[in-house]
């Protein structure tokens, strides 16, 4: 079964191939059956996303628009951020231990493995970001 995630915002700018949308982020709790009563509930966050758009023509300033992208989605895209460098990192590092490298030079190659890891995804970024992009709707 396949989530979608949903967000509301508002264009906040138009190009070419983009649209720039506001949204309000609210605290990670606001979920939570007891936030009327919290006082971190009321915190939020605007943020400005640049979404890659086709038809960004087709959008208006001030237009309030939907924000879509699934769960597997979101998924991969923590996977590819998060949990693979990770265990990379660990790893080599592990790994350089266990092989007899000092305990800097196993961290120092585990820190080169992230920093190669960053640089190969931002020279790559069509192959692996493209699949995982949200969606833009209009309401």
């Amino acid at each position: 079964m396949s989530c979608e995630l949903q967000h509301t915002g508002i264009v906040v700018a138009v190009s070419t191939d983009s649209v720039t949308v506001r949204v309000e982020q609210r605290a990670a709790c606001a979920g939570c059956a007891s936030h009327a009563s919290c006082t971190l509930s009321t915190e939020k966050k605007e943020e400005n996303m640049v979404i890659p758009c086709p038809c960004a023509a087709e959008y208006a300033v001030g237009e309030k628009v939907r924000l879509v992208t699934t769960q597997k989605k979101m998924y991969t895209a923590l996977f590819w951020a998060y949990v693979l460098p990770l265990i990379g990192l660990l790893g080599i590092v592990a790994g350089g231990i266990g092989y007899g490298l000092s305990e800097t030079i196993a961290a120092a190659s585990g820190l080169l493995f992230c920093l190669l890891y960053a640089i190969v995804l931002k020279l790559l970024p069509q192959r692996i970001t493209k699949p995982l992009q949200i969606e833009i709707e209009k309401l």
